[in-house]
């Protein structure tokens, strides 16, 4: 590699050093011979040492300029996420809305951020209030039925909750109109929506119609209520992003038109000028009008420029108690960090473990007297869940309560194509927890495995360890608390919702004359309940026949 420095220019560009053709570090340079030559210096840092030890070749990509550089070199760290560098962490997923390219669309919750999808935002619980909020109001539809075969208006619309464009009850151009009324309030933009509202609650006065009149009213007041917990005294006009770095943790205040819509936290090894790179370009998160920042940096001035917004300290008392809200949450997320690392710390110490456990999973079984019997895996990763590990699973061949055989198929089926955690909890005693030691040896595997029985959470071993018993404001034991809560609330929720799709399937049941035969070609025909109950008669009929399609409707009309 050292041969090859004598071919680099001297001018601007990104180098990346490989290793069995990986980029392991990707970085930017004003001069690129003077910067990479660096690296092969004896009193390089200790950082530049490991690079030049580890990569068996360089590659380097001259630009223009600076800003070209910068662009570069943070897509090429986002697309390739190399071991030297910089990275951003986000702690949790967060959730987007978007909208569905239907003819009359609905509101969709993701967890990914696509093309206008609108977030993100703070949590799941918060995104619903907010569809829950302009929902009842703009009454744009929630379901996702193929409305060419809605016959006539739902339950949803007799409630005032959906204005049934199903049955044309709508027109598409004032359906269209709600529906920009909904991504402005997304947005961070309620003005129109209350101008809207206010414009159909005088509407309805003058006509007379005051139960309309007083229910819009009501549902104004809730969004006044909402906005006022959000509002933040600014200018209705003013997008701000205000952020609080500090011990690799960010946290992130998103502005828009006057209301705080998300707090977001992530983790990075670095500080302002590494996450504004990495969050903005890398990326391509939107730009706003500013960045508000607690603490000035070392390139601030060259950041603004190269991004063409303007980034400052807070320039008065509302921006100053934004800020103070941003770093209050930072404190307390520290705290949070801090508390969790001597808790994993101290299991290490407990458990006798090589090192503190980054990875810990936790297994379930949820099942309706050995019915639908499933179980889930929930991964928990430096202390804090990681919901994009977790996995569930449908067990089959069971009939009768069989712990020991679920969980043999499900730590068979995990551990045969999934790696083992630093530590696997099962939720159970000395029973369970051999149980899974047997199923691992079978597949020639070791790891460090414990149970939690709930009775009174001691921790159980597969040697001949005595139980181990802990206070129960003990952090160790709290981690495997959370871990073992989490895994029993994430199996009975998948339980429960094979268990109604179950049931609904049974309604059929009770009707004389439908065997599984028609019962499979009724749910495949209208998909679910819900679907026959919205067919006509004649529809019913050539699926089934007329006798037994009469006796469904008098069912339906029954119900």
């Amino acid at each position: 590699m050292i041969e090859k420095i004598r071919e680099i220019p001297d001018n601007p560009g990104v180098y990346v050093f490989k290793s069995g053709g990986k980029i392991i570090y990707v970085g930017k340079a004003k001069n690129l011979k003077k910067r990479v030559s660096s690296y092969f210096l004896s009193n390089a840092s200790e950082k530049a040492k490991k690079i030049v030890e580890e990569a068996d070749s360089f590659e380097y990509t001259i630009v223009s300029n600076e800003k070209e550089a910068l662009l570069l070199e943070a897509n090429l760290i986002y697309s390739n996420k190399p071991k030297y560098n910089v990275l951003l962490k986000d702690t949790r997923v967060y959730p987007y809305a978007v909208f569905t390219d239907d003819e009359f669309p609905y509101i969709q919750i993701t967890h990914q951020k696509i093309p206008g999808a609108y977030g993100p935002f703070t949590s799941v619980s918060f995104l619903r209030t907010l569809i829950e909020i302009i929902n009842p109001i703009l009454q744009i539809r929630n379901c996702d039925y193929d409305l060419s075969k809605v016959k006539r208006p739902c339950i949803e619309y007799g409630m005032k909750r959906c204005s049934a464009p199903c049955v044309g009850l709508i027109t598409k151009e004032e359906y269209t109109k709600r529906i920009e009324l909904a991504k402005s309030f997304l947005s961070g933009d309620a003005k129109k929506l209350k101008e809207w509202i206010r414009e159909k609650i005088n509407n309805y006065s003058r006509m007379e119609m005051f139960e309309s009149a007083l229910r819009l009213k009501k549902l104004y007041d809730r969004l006044e209520e909402f906005l006022e917990v959000q509002s933040v005294e600014l200018d209705g006009n003013v997008n701000l992003d205000v952020l609080a770095i500090e011990s690799g943790i960010v946290v992130m205040l998103k502005i828009r038109n006057g209301m705080m819509l998300a707090k977001l936290e992530f983790e990075i090894n670095g500080g302002y000028e590494d996450f504004i790179k990495w969050y903005y370009i890398g990326r391509n998160e939107e730009l706003i009008d500013r960045i508000v920042v607690k603490s000035r940096f070392k390139k601030m001035n060259e950041m603004s420029k190269i991004l063409s917004v303007k980034i400052s300290l807070p320039v008065d008392e509302n921006e100053e108690r934004l800020v103070s809200i941003a770093y209050k949450n930072l404190q307390n997320r520290i705290k949070s960090s801090e508390a969790i690392k001597k808790s994993l710390n101290r299991l290490k110490e407990l458990l006798d473990l090589p090192m503190p456990p980054k990875f810990i999973e936790g297994i379930d079984i949820s099942h309706t007297h050995g019915n639908l019997t499933v179980a889930s895996v929930v991964t928990f990763e430096d202390g804090r869940p990681n919901k994009s590990l977790y996995r569930k699973y449908r067990l089959s061949n069971l009939t009768k309560i069989d712990d020991f055989e679920s969980m043999r198929q499900v730590v068979k089926r995990r551990y045969s194509k999934h790696p083992l955690p630093d530590l696997l909890l099962i939720d159970g005693g000395k029973g369970q927890v051999d149980a899974v030691k047997n199923i691992l040896e079978g597949l020639k595997l070791s790891g460090r495995i414990i149970g939690l029985a709930k009775e009174d959470e001691r921790i159980v071993f597969p040697d001949e360890r005595p139980d181990l018993h802990l206070r129960r404001d003990d952090g160790a034991l709290r981690i495997l608390i959370s871990v073992r809560d989490e895994a029993h609330r994430f199996a009975t929720s998948y339980h429960y919702s094979l268990r109604d799709k179950e049931m609904v399937k049974s309604g059929l049941d009770s009707i004389p004359g439908i065997g599984e035969k028609r019962k499979k070609l009724l749910l495949k025909t209208f998909k679910n309940i819900n679907g026959i109950k919205r067919a006509s008669f004649e529809e019913i009929k050539k699926v089934v026949g007329e006798k037994v399609a009469m006796k469904i409707i008098e069912k339906i009309s029954k119900d």
